[in-house]
């Protein structure tokens, strides 16, 4: 039998953020391989606030090793609040190596929507995503919340319904349409698992960028 080769490589925040991501491509037929630069999202949102050039230096790290051992070209990074802590454009340039990030997804969406809502992992990737949404849509308002708790129940295996019960993230979803907003982003690659769970409490548009990501991805390597 053979093996298959990858073509993306993914990076997450954390090696459960990247099996989401090598999940999620799989799942539309492109094989891929992950490595997580942190082992919990408390490790990970820490080295992102205090240390972003180490990070940098990481994913730049990381992305050459695929490079190297596998002719992999292009690479996601699975992760929003590790993409508003380093410099995409940078690894790029330095590795000679496309790079897709959520922040892609959030530049092609901004100008859709006047009152945007935002739920993310860390206030690192919150004001991260709000700077993108507003170079391109300077008249958007974000109305953002971020709660870290979140992954790592999420990474625990935590059942949906209890995390929202738990965290109080209901009544968040009530915090956010009293707000009046047009779209609710989930700005974590975590909180796809807490979706169809939010899409039967509330009418609000959901985004979730992951399978834009692999479009992007997919555009780039045909």
């Amino acid at each position: 039998m053979n093996k298959l080769i990858p073509t993306i490589g993914i990076i997450g925040g954390t090696h459960f953020d990247a099996q989401l991501g090598v999940d999620l491509f799989r799942q539309q037929g492109i094989e891929s391989i992950g490595a997580g630069i942190s082992e919990t999202p408390e490790e990970a949102t820490a080295l992102q606030i205090l240390s972003p050039l180490k990070l940098h230096r990481l994913v730049i790290n990381q992305m050459l090793q695929f490079k190297e051992n596998y002719g992999i070209h292009t690479v996601c990074i699975y992760c929003n609040s590790m993409s508003t802590a380093i410099h995409p454009k940078e690894a790029a340039m330095e590795t000679g190596m496309k790079v897709i990030t959520p922040l892609d997804v959030y530049r092609q969406i901004a100008e859709q929507y006047r009152t945007i809502g935002l739920m993310a992992a860390n206030c690192q990737s919150l004001g991260g995503i709000e700077k993108v949404i507003q170079e391109q849509n300077h008249a958007a308002q974000v109305v953002g919340a971020a709660m870290l708790q979140i992954a790592v129940e999420i990474e625990k295996g935590t059942d949906p319904r209890f995390i929202m019960k738990s965290l109080g993230l209901l009544h968040l979803i009530r915090f956010f349409e009293g707000a009046e907003v047009d779209v609710l982003i989930l700005g974590c690659t975590h909180f796809p698992a807490l979706e169809s769970t939010l899409t039967g409490l509330t009418s609000l548009p959901i985004v979730n960028p992951g399978k834009e990501m692999v479009r992007l991805c997919q555009l780039d390597h045909a």
